[in-house]
């Protein structure tokens, strides 16, 4: 840091001495033709007019009030001879100023040139159009247009002299009007161009740092997307649904986890993958996994709210079809997965109920679940049963007649309250092969003096639609035909 204020120093006081050297005159012929500013007025004390034709010192013309400290005037390029005496003839738009040759070093120390100032600054104006104004904030507004991550536009709006050089007015620029003025010294810019004012031709380094980052940029952020657009974002049914799609059946159920991909703006639609299928859901229908509930509580109860927010569900909207195709790619992966797995837990569950099926056929299976039905009314001391009965034959069951006895603690056949010990059921059908019905009866049994123990079935007749009849007889016997959990099921 030393060693660069040490070198910016020394810079300027090279610049210094330069502009000491060109902006001043040391000969008298330097000054034809230039345009010079005047610091004061001590060239006045030689200075000369012409009156009525006549040569004739300022300090000696009655009731002439002149000064020239810090005008600009024009000094002609042939000298104005007058009774053998040379003029340096300086003239603005009021007065006309005469100075003999002899007299410059008098006046020439005053005089700084307006003409090299007006050449740097239209230079400068022309070639340095850019400020970095990172290395000189203090001037920066808001409002100013940036390129390139640390240039803006300037624009040049006049320049003034003074004793030590020139300040120079500049402003930044919008895509509209220049914003407020500032100053620069002229030593100062001298010192600092090419690093804090820049020239039209010097930006390439800012163009490729600047591309650079926009490069960095854009490559990070494909990647986010890419990471973002690869995540694999997942919801619940909340209810159950059927679609049809190409004469195929997909039934969604309550909880089923599906991937979402995408979401449709037209429809107002998420867009699952589920079962090789997309379907189409409202926001109501599903639950983002990653939903968050936030509840708010106000004075009073109606003024508690619960928000569900899903990042999810927000970004998929913010996307819509923009990385579709990625997204898809990844639920589509997911689903084919789970789906092999339902499709593979559905195969056993056929293969289980096929063999349970074969089971039953072989065994001849009929009583699937039995079961005691009590106090159909709140005086009552009967009870009944039920049972469901599945077709385990050919034939279609058209009628089933279940033999029902009573029997008592000791196991002996024991009478209800009524006087009976056996009753015969009637169940209608149609029951179809491979298909179940349940039969529930109510008040089959009477018994208020509680000394029934148990109730069996003891025969079973099954009437089938064609007219035949197939019978089972006996307890031990229509228990071979029952399943292991038959009873309360």
């Amino acid at each position: 840091m030393r060693k660069l204020l040490f070198s910016l120093l020394l810079l300027l006081l090279c610049a210094s001495s330069l502009l000491a050297q060109e902006d001043r005159f040391s000969d008298i012929n330097q000054v034809k033709g230039k345009d010079v500013y005047v610091l004061d007025n001590s060239a006045l004390n030689v200075a000369f007019t012409i009156v009525d034709g006549k040569v004739k010192s300022i300090q000696k013309v009655k009731n002439l009030n002149v000064t020239i400290a810090r005008k600009v005037f024009s000094v002609a390029k042939d000298l104005y001879t007058y009774k053998k005496d040379s003029y340096v003839v300086l003239k603005d738009d009021k007065a006309t100023i005469l100075l003999k040759e002899e007299d410059a070093p008098l006046y020439l120390s005053s005089f700084v040139s307006k003409t090299y100032w007006q050449e740097k600054y239209d230079l400068y104006r022309q070639d340095y159009v850019y400020l970095n104004y990172k290395k000189y904030d203090h001037v920066h507004s808001a409002k100013a247009t940036i390129l390139y991550d640390d240039l803006t536009l300037i624009e040049w709006k006049r320049f003034e002299i003074y004793d030590k050089g020139a300040i120079f007015y500049l402003s930044e620029l919008n895509d509209a009007e220049p914003l407020d003025i500032f100053m620069v010294d002229s030593k100062y810019f001298e010192g600092s161009k090419d690093q804090v004012f820049i020239k039209k031709d010097d930006i390439q380094p800012f163009i490729n740092k600047y591309n650079a980052r926009l490069a960095k940029e854009k490559q990070e952020k494909e990647k986010a997307d890419s990471i973002a657009n690869t995540k694999l974002r997942l919801a619940i049914a909340l209810d159950e649904a059927n679609y049809m799609l190409d004469d195929r059946e997909i039934k969604v159920y309550k909880g089923d986890t599906m991937a979402i991909f995408s979401y449709n703006a037209t429809e107002d639609k998420y867009v699952a993958r589920f079962r090789f299928a997309n379907l189409l859901f409202k926001s109501s229908d599903i639950k983002f996994l990653d939903t968050k509930e936030t509840t708010t509580t106000g004075k009073y109860s109606w003024d508690t709210k619960t928000i569900k927010k899903s990042a999810d569900a927000d970004f998929l909207k913010a996307k819509g079809e923009d990385g579709k195709v990625q997204r898809f790619e990844v639920a589509a992966d997911y689903d084919d997965i789970h789906t092999q797995i339902y499709i593979s837990l559905l195969k056993s569950a056929i293969a289980k109920y096929d063999k349970e099926v074969a089971f039953k056929k072989k065994n001849q299976i009929f009583l699937t679940g039995i079961g005691y039905v009590y106090d159909s009314n709140e005086y009552s001391h009967s009870f009944g049963m039920r049972f469901d009965i599945y077709n385990c034959f050919a034939k279609t069951i058209k009628y089933v007649e279940l033999t029902l006895t009573n029997y008592n603690a000791v196991g002996d056949i024991q009478r209800d309250d009524m006087g009976r010990s056996t009753r015969t059921v009637r169940g209608i059908g149609p029951i179809e092969p491979q298909d179940g019905g349940r039969y529930s009866w109510d008040d089959i049994f009477w018994d208020e003096r509680d000394v029934i123990d148990k109730t069996r079935l003891t025969g079973v007749k099954f009437i089938f639609k064609d007219g035949t009849t197939k019978v089972f007889s006996g307890y031990k016997n229509i228990e071979k035909h029952m399943t292991a959990n038959a009873w309360d099921k």
